[in-house]
């Protein structure tokens, strides 16, 4: 397979929806074996996968009645919540440095996001939409920090 080809196959395998690299392994098994080639190489990516996922399984279900898998699963909101915490207070800490109002916009925002989603039962993705509507309404558009742009 010339690297043209490969190319070629690695831009299909993109355009299609699911796992890319179990389409291009598609493409690619064609291009070595026709059908015969399509089968095997999605059933080499595929197989190993799907075992190792049945293994998991039942391991979890030999541990999840142990007191330490519990605990641990207890442990992840907490962790979750924390992390959660954590990334907003350095988002805050990153919009002071374009000035208190900018920095006070945020917090209202963010506060809003939580006390909608935890006491009006708002759900999360529905509050952190809102909130950045309302955080981009509010904020209005700023001109990229950088001249090199994500986008375009």
């Amino acid at each position: 397979m010339s690297a043209r080809e490969f190319g070629e196959a690695w831009a299909l395998s993109q355009l299609s929806p699911g796992i890319h690299l179990v389409a291009l392994a598609g493409l690619i098994g064609r291009r070595a074996a026709g059908w015969r080639g399509v089968i095997a190489a999605v059933a080499g990516m595929m197989i190993p996968a799907a075992a190792i996922t049945v293994a998991l399984t039942a391991g979890y279900e030999v541990i999840a009645a142990s007191s330490l898998a519990r605990a641990a699963l207890a442990g992840v909101a907490p962790v979750t919540g924390g992390m959660t915490i954590a990334t907003a207070a350095l988002l805050v800490r990153a919009s002071v440095r374009h000035g208190r109002a900018h920095a006070a916009a945020d917090v209202a925002v963010c506060l809003g996001s939580l006390l909608a989603s935890v006491f009006l039962g708002v759900p999360t993705l529905g509050a952190i939409g809102a909130g950045a509507a309302i955080g981009a309404l509010a904020l209005g558009r700023k001109p990229p920090t950088s001249r090199e742009s994500s986008v375009g």
